[in-house]
């Protein structure tokens, strides 16, 4: 089965561990299509593999596991019939296949549909179509488990989304790829939302929050359908964070302002939407107007620069978020200060 037809069939989840499928590998035995079965049962006899991947010049092709193998072999002929013929009369010829770049928690969500006779079989991960080794479900499923033991423990409990220290290990991990590729990383924040949890309360509050996330995450779907290279995260508050693999977060940036200005609203009171902001009183009791709320979206990027450590995008995010937060409305600032140039040309160079 080609690897991008498995891929296809897989339905996006709202968050990635940052676990991709080539870091789980183990070396499965591999033989020729062409190699006889009782050459293949004395692989089997020789080692503890559960299953055997049939190559066509490295590119998998099919996958024989040792118990189907006993199940053809044991029947009244099946020694006599099969011993000397061909591997490829008894293997499976449609495995599951995936690239070695796919999320473990996308491969998990189409590996756990497939039919039952092949439940149990080993997951054949390629790197661009050759063979890389495979997967068990047993690995799988104790990978699953240890991620979703880490969730509950660390994501937010309003959102369900990853907390500061998943956020943390995504942006190392970005940085140590960062040498070779590019990526964009995108700081949110809503703005007047205090004074709008003044005027409304905090029940109010949850759900624009709420709103938010889910916002996000749908914008992060039209944007990459498989959740392969991106990842959601949820600061605090109304402080959200996106990761992306590529050249276009403008893009990403873009639909989430439309969408933002288009949903919010919805939970203001007809008669602040008329007056086109919300009347608060301040702490020393004098009433204040406050604009309908806004997002503003600090972008880092590296085409430009190089990063020695995670802490780096965060500074950089700060420094551009000031500046956003000059502007009225909602808005998405790039960073395009080059890595020489000097601190203090730093703001011309945010567009």
């Amino acid at each position: 089965m080609n690897p991008t037809k498995v891929a296809s069939h897989l339905s996006p989840l709202p968050q990635m561990s940052g676990i991709l499928m080539g870091s789980m590998v183990q070396r499965s035995p591999f033989v020729s299509r062409q190699t006889a079965v009782e050459k293949v049962s004395e692989i089997f006899t020789q080692t503890n593999a559960q299953g055997i991947v049939i190559v066509d010049e490295m590119t998998p092709v099919g996958l024989l596991m040792k118990n189907k193998m006993h199940f053809h072999l044991s029947s009244k002929y099946g020694v006599s019939l099969y011993s000397r013929r061909p591997v490829e009369l008894i293997m499976d010829k449609h495995p599951t296949i995936v690239e070695s770049s796919l999320p473990l928690e996308q491969v998990s969500n189409y590996v756990f549909e497939r039919m039952e006779e092949q439940l149990y079989d080993l997951i054949i991960v390629v790197d661009n179509g050759q063979y890389l080794g495979t997967v068990s479900i047993i690995q799988l499923l104790r990978q699953l488990t240890d991620l979703q033991i880490r969730y509950a423990a660390q994501a937010n409990p309003l959102t369900g989304l990853p907390g500061n220290l998943m956020i943390e290990e995504r942006l190392k991990q970005t940085v140590i790829k960062s040498v070779s590729s590019h990526f964009g990383v995108l700081y949110i924040d809503l703005d007047n939302f205090k004074a709008f949890n003044d005027k409304y309360g905090f029940e109010h509050g949850d759900k624009v929050i709420k709103f938010t996330a889910d916002l996000l995450a749908s914008c992060l779907l039209n944007f990459d359908p498989s959740f392969s290279i991106s990842f959601l995260g949820h600061i605090g508050g109304d402080d959200f964070i996106i990761e992306i693999d590529g050249d276009n977060p403008e893009e990403l940036a873009e639909s989430i302002t439309q969408e933002f200005d288009k949903g919010i609203h919805s939970f203001y009171a007809t008669e602040d939407l008329e007056r086109g902001c919300i009347k608060v009183y301040n702490r020393k009791g004098h009433l204040e107007s406050f604009p309908i709320m806004s997002i503003s979206i600090a972008i880092v990027h590296n085409r430009y620069r190089n990063f020695n450590n995670y802490l780096e995008i965060g500074e950089i995010a700060a420094r551009i978020k000031k500046k956003a937060k000059k502007v009225c409305g909602s808005i998405w600032i790039v960073d395009q200060r080059k890595e020489k140039d000097k601190e203090e040309e730093e703001d011309k160079d945010f567009v």
